[in-house]
């Protein structure tokens, strides 16, 4: 009974874990996530003597890789999505700042060029995005997510609204894009919902050249990796040989990373409470057959008075599946508290309750099955007693 009641909470724990998972699977993180490339280059010491040679290099760079066979868009950014990257900081509309900065809201900023949503497949909801033209000459602009325009800018349109960038300056707000998920799929979105993407080649120069070293660049083609890699690299080598292509990953990856912190849980969880699942089968197998052969007199005897063997089987198994039945409901008193007073387990739960009955309904079942299965067979045997031979060997 012991063996079933803990089985039940281990089993009741992977299976939360897994639905976990697959709710994961589920969530939009907001752009598309196939066929696409994340990689940084170290650019040459030739061209990073001037930040106009950085900007240069990046735009010929990329026009190069959107050249490329199998390329239908690539752009970079400073932080890629589900990356759990972060550079957020404070913002506020129009130019007079708040009387403390400390009052001020806070956005995370994406440096990002032209290319950048359609690469990503986020949709544009409102305005439009960034030009070639958009540059250190020409006036500051920038794009808000979706929920920042919904905070802000409840019942008016944001396009054309000026908004100031801490340490950047003043800008015109030009369009609104959806919002994406950057901590990773299981993102609540309470820490920094909003999101504000910025120019890259309008970055002053004093930062370009810090700023532009961190820089991911993306590629989407429906090419698999295998055979898109060797072509970016060649891209890369011919500009110059010594610029090392590096961090490379597909959004998958980073989307399967983002989940990381389950696997070893869902992997624990999964191997003890197959183990104590086993155990606890051979455990009551081994119970009810070491019964039934004690009581081989007393099943000699009753089918001697006219027991049949669905009446032998019936007290067999009864036996064995009262205990299991005890066992499983211990392990559906104590699993919910255990969830409860184990915070480091509850916050690995995503888009289930605490107190989720599928997965203990779920997991109940089947190891009633099971245990009816472990049951059957000494049950069986039970059947066969010839009751002349049993009452002869007494």
């Amino acid at each position: 009974m012991l063996q079933f009641s803990l089985t039940l909470v281990l089993l009741t724990g992977a299976g939360m874990l897994l639905r976990s998972i697959r709710q994961l699977w589920r969530v939009n993180p907001g752009f598309d996530t196939r066929q696409m490339l994340s990689f940084q280059v170290g650019l040459s010491s030739s061209f990073t003597r001037t930040p106009e040679g950085i900007r240069i290099a990046y735009q010929q760079l990329l026009e190069r890789l959107r050249s490329l066979p199998g390329v239908t868009a690539a752009d970079l950014t400073n932080i890629p999505p589900l990356s759990g990257e972060d550079n957020s900081g404070p913002f506020w509309l129009g130019t007079t700042p708040p009387a403390s900065m400390q009052d001020a809201p806070h956005a995370l900023y994406f440096w990002t060029g032209p290319e950048y949503l359609r690469t990503m497949g986020i949709p544009p909801m409102q305005g439009r995005f960034f030009s070639p033209g958009d540059s250190v000459a020409t006036p500051k602009v920038v794009v808000i997510d979706q929920v920042l325009a919904q905070t802000f800018f409840p019942h008016d349109n944001p396009v054309g609204k000026t908004v100031t960038v801490a340490h950047w300056g003043a800008a015109r707000i030009i369009g609104v894009a959806g919002p994406v998920r950057v901590w990773g799929l299981d993102d609540p979105g309470t820490y920094n919902p909003r999101q504000i993407y910025i120019p890259a080649y309008q970055l002053p120069a004093s930062l370009v050249t810090d700023f532009f070293g961190t820089l991911t660049i993306l590629v989407r083609s429906p090419l698999p990796p295998s055979q898109l890699l060797p072509e970016i690299r060649n891209v890369v080598y011919q500009t110059a040989p010594d610029q090392p292509v590096y961090n490379i990953k597909t959004i998958e990856d980073l989307e399967r990373e983002s989940m990381a912190a389950r696997r070893i849980p869902i992997l624990l969880l999964g191997f003890f409470a197959t183990l104590a699942l086993l155990l606890a089968s051979v455990g009551i197998y081994g119970v009810v057959s070491y019964s039934a052969t004690r009581r081989v007199r007393e099943i000699g005897i009753r089918m001697a008075l006219g027991a049949n063997t669905t009446d032998v089987l019936r007290m067999v198994l009864g036996q064995g599946m009262k205990m299991a039945a005890i066992g499983i409901i211990l392990g559906m008193t104590a699993v919910f508290p255990l969830v409860r007073l184990l915070p480091s387990f509850s916050h690995l739960l995503y888009g289930i309750e605490k107190d989720d009955p599928l997965t203990l309904i779920t997991v109940s079942l089947c190891m009633i099955l099971i245990a009816l299965a472990a049951c059957y067979v000494p049950a069986r045997r039970a059947t066969r007693t010839d009751p002349m031979v049993s009452l002869c060997c007494e």
